[in-house]
This record gives structure tokens, C-alpha cells and sequence, in this order.
């Protein structure tokens, strides 16, 4: 009976350390598996911050997809600040919905950049708004965003006083952006018309030349009709009439084209 009981004794040692030999081995293969992951997950990141670098936004985006994809133990820091470059990196490639859900998940857990994280989304939605021609919602969003140096945002804050008609806000966006980037033509286009309609001739004539002689010609047809329509004013009726004929020739003839040359017609003078 004794033998019986030191057998049993014996086997249950065996099994027992059977069972934690097998426990240290399928701990040591999840560690390692942790381990090679966070490799991975690192490898993924660092690849994604050289391409978010190199403006290349769209491999970053898949490189930070693929790193955040990786479980690691005690990633969550490195996970958040991966996530924060995905965000960006959404943002700069205008894809604004997801930009936004990415910010969501780190404002609810972040807490030291709760600003930056606000802004951004801030000036994601802005984006959407004023892609969705919602123009007094995404307003405020670019206001935002030049309050806080995005100088660049002047330009949209512009187009979408363009579009409501807010005169003032017109003019100082667009000056304004100018001092940023003195070869925009749209907002050389604009401030050309704006002081056209106010009367103001000669400011009107510099930003028209200043128009003309940029490199992008996306916005020729409305320049050359306010050229027209400058002479008009100025009562140089030949010279707008040669203007509208050549005008006529290359761009299609509205209702308010048509009338204009109609009323340019009328007002030649023989040389």
C-alpha cells in the first residue's frame, strides 16, 4: 500500500512539472510572439513617420494602420502617438471623416494634448463643412485655425467669405494670404472684382495685372471680363470692345457677356 502511494506521489510530481514545463514553454513562445510584434509594430511606425515626412501620405496611412494592428505589451504610449500621425496624416491626405474618428478615440483617452486634438478636429470638420459647400460652418473652423498660425487657412477663410458675400472679410482674408503667397491668382481674381465693384479703380487695375501676370491661368475668363468691364468704366469703349471680341472668341457667350458687348457695340468711335 505504501509502494501504491509513493508511485502515485511520484507520477503526480512528473505531471505536475510536465505541466509547468509546458507552462513556461507557451509562456516563452506568447512572450516572444509579444516580442516579434512589437518589432513589427515599430518597424511599421518608424517606415510611417518617414513617409508622413516625405508628404507621402498615403503610405503612411497603411504603415500606420499596419503598426497599430500589432498587440504589444505596455504599447499604449507608442500606440497613441502612431495614432495621433495617422489623424494627421488623414487630414493632410483630405480624408477628413476618418481624420476625425481617429482624433475621437485619442480625446478620449489623452490628456496632456487636449488643445492640439480639439483644433485639428476643429479644422477637419472645417474642411468637410467647406467641401460640403457649407460655407458659414466651416468659416469659424479656419478662423481657428489662422488664430493658431495655420496661415494657409487664409485662403479657404477666403473663399468662403467669397461665397457668403461678406465684403470685409473679403479683403482682409485675401490681402492677408497674399502676404503668404504672393502668386495666388484667386484671390488676385477676387480682390480685382471686389474693388471693381466698388469703384475702386486704380486698386482695382493692380490687382488685375497682379492676376494676369501669375502662372496659373485657371482663372483668365473671369480676369479678362473684368478687364473689360474696367475699360468700360473707364470710358475707354474701343478698347473694351476689342477686349470682348477677342473675349467672345475663346470663351462661351452668356446672357451677361452677350449684353455687355451689346452695350459695347453701341459706344464705338471712329479713329
Amino acid at each position: 500500500m505504501e509502494h501504491k502511494e509513493k508511485t502515485g506521489i511520484k507520477i503526480g510530481k512528473v505531471l505536475l512539472a510536465i505541466l509547468i514545463m509546458g507552462s513556461i514553454g507557451f509562456f516563452g513562445v506568447f512572450i516572444a510572439k509579444l516580442h516579434g510584434n512589437m518589432e513589427e509594430k515599430t518597424q511599421y511606425r518608424n517606415q510611417g513617420i518617414i513617409d508622413y515626412n516625405n508628404k507621402d501620405y498615403e503610405s503612411a496611412i497603411k504603415d500606420f494602420q499596419a503598426s497599430l494592428d500589432y498587440s504589444a505589451l505596455f504599447s499604449e504610449p507608442l500606440d497613441r502617438d502612431t495614432r495621433l500621425y495617422l489623424a494627421d496624416s488623414l487630414l493632410l491626405s483630405k480624408q477628413y471623416e476618418e481624420a476625425i474618428i481617429q482624433y475621437d478615440i485619442l480625446l478620449k483617452t489623452e490628456e496632456e494634448q487636449i488643445a492640439y486634438l480639439q483644433l485639428q478636429k476643429q479644422i477637419a470638420q472645417g474642411f468637410l463643412d467647406f467641401q460640403n459647400q457649407e460655407y458659414e460652418a466651416a468659416l469659424p473652423a479656419f478662423q481657428a485655425a489662422i488664430d493658431a498660425g495655420h496661415t494657409e487657412c487664409m485662403l479657404y477663410a477666403g473663399v468662403c467669405a467669397v461665397e457668403l458675400g461678406y465684403k470685409e472679410e473679403i479683403v482682409a482674408y485675401l490681402t492677408s494670404y497674399l502676404s503668404y503667397d504672393p502668386d495666388n491668382a484667386y484671390a488676385c481674381t477676387q480682390l480685382a472684382d471686389y474693388y471693381l465693384h466698388e469703384q475702386l479703380m486704380d486698386t482695382c487695375y493692380q490687382y488685375l495685372q497682379r492676376g494676369l501676370n501669375q502662372p496659373d491661368r485657371s482663372y483668365d475668363e473671369q480676369l479678362l471680363f473684368i478687364e473689360i468691364v474696367y475699360y468700360e468704366y473707364q470710358k475707354d469703349y474701343n478698347k473694351a470692345y476689342e477686349l470682348i471680341c477677342k473675349y467672345m472668341q475663346t470663351y462661351p457667350v452668356t446672357e451677361t457677356v452677350q449684353r455687355e458687348y451689346d452695350f459695347l457695340a453701341t459706344r464705338q468711335t471712329l479713329e
